[in-house]
């Protein structure tokens, strides 16, 4: 297995727990620290983090001490844990909480690792895969750096590329970037003492943002160009999903593709166009999209063909 290392996991997210199971197919941590359980569903029951779901339900991390913690930095029973079980370095994925001292500078040379799933200085950020499919990016990648002050601008231990295939979504590239930067940092604690890593300084020149997304950006704005809709429909898969309103009721957009990129020009944007294959067909700012799936409110997913059948359609129909 080459190097023997000792390390303490930071996360909350999905990302998170897809990549603490794969380190801990590796080499378990030696503790775990999440955030606390939030409210969730109608009836506001407390759902703890994905994981700590996933860290009490592994055979592998039975009897791991896990805290969960609303402060990290300033939290004296995570301060307690690393007393008592000294970590070589930390893990700190999809966390949502800034480390700050004494947490940041605990192991001097390796200290706190992050796994962001882009290509550093690219998209710095809350959603950086997201903001990669808006953009239409044809490739991202995974890197795995050392936590600095600054928002993911520490330096490089290692960067894998990879394309983005068309039937990509977010959920698809979280898994991608979790397998092969996870892949790729155990390769070389394999076979490289943390003592001889070496870390990059990061290009703060080329740097660009990936903020997180924001409520008014789930709802679709027909008046963009028929790719753009499509890219973010995909973008927001499988959460927190882009949504249109018809006949004053919400439709979530779950799959679509780009019929064409210039017909349609005589109808308003959210036009439906009829349909096409069984496909139906929305007037965009510029082009026409043709949808696949949808979820009509209070309704399981579909086929965007099955859900215009029962819309029965007589006149002009129009998404808001």
């Amino acid at each position: 297995m080459g190097n023997a290392y000792k390390y303490a996991f930071f996360g909350s997210g999905t990302f998170a727990a897809r990549c603490l199971e794969l380190l801990s197919a590796w080499t378990p941590p030696l503790w775990i620290v999440t955030a606390p359980p939030k409210p969730a569903g109608r009836g506001g029951a407390l759902r703890p983090t994905p994981v700590q779901r996933f860290a009490e339900a592994s055979e592998t991390l039975r009897g791991t001490p896990l805290a969960a913690s609303a402060d990290v930095s300033r939290d004296e029973a995570v301060l307690a844990l690393r007393g008592k079980l000294p970590p070589d370095f930390t893990f700190v994925v999809d966390f949502g909480q800034i480390i700050r001292e004494p947490i940041l500078a605990w192991q001097e040379h390796v200290g706190c690792l992050n796994i962001h799933p882009s290509l550093l200085p690219l998209y710095r950020g809350a959603a950086p895969v997201q903001r990669a499919l808006m953009d239409g990016a044809a490739e991202t990648g995974v890197t795995v750096f050392k936590l600095a002050a600054g928002m993911d601008s520490g330096p490089v231990l290692l960067r894998e590329r990879f394309v983005i295939e068309p039937d990509d979504d977010t959920g698809t590239l979280l898994e991608r970037a979790a397998e092969i930067g996870v892949r790729a940092f155990i390769e070389i604690a394999s076979r490289v003492p943390a003592a001889d890593w070496r870390f990059t300084p990061q290009d703060d020149a080329r740097a660009t943002g990936a903020p997180k997304i924001a409520k008014e950006e789930e709802r679709v704005d027909w008046r963009m160009p028929a790719e753009a809709i499509a890219n973010r429909i995909r973008a927001l898969r499988p959460a927190p999903g882009a949504w249109t309103t018809i006949r004053g009721r919400r439709l979530r957009l779950i799959d679509a593709f780009v019929l064409s990129r210039s017909e349609g020009r005589d109808a308003e944007p959210g036009t439906l166009l009829g349909s096409s294959d069984g496909y139906p067909l929305a007037r965009a700012g510029r082009g026409v999209l043709a949808l696949t799936r949808v979820q009509a409110e209070g309704k399981k997913t579909t086929g965007a063909a099955e859900w215009w059948n029962g819309l029965r359609p007589s006149g002009e129909e129009k998404f808001v």
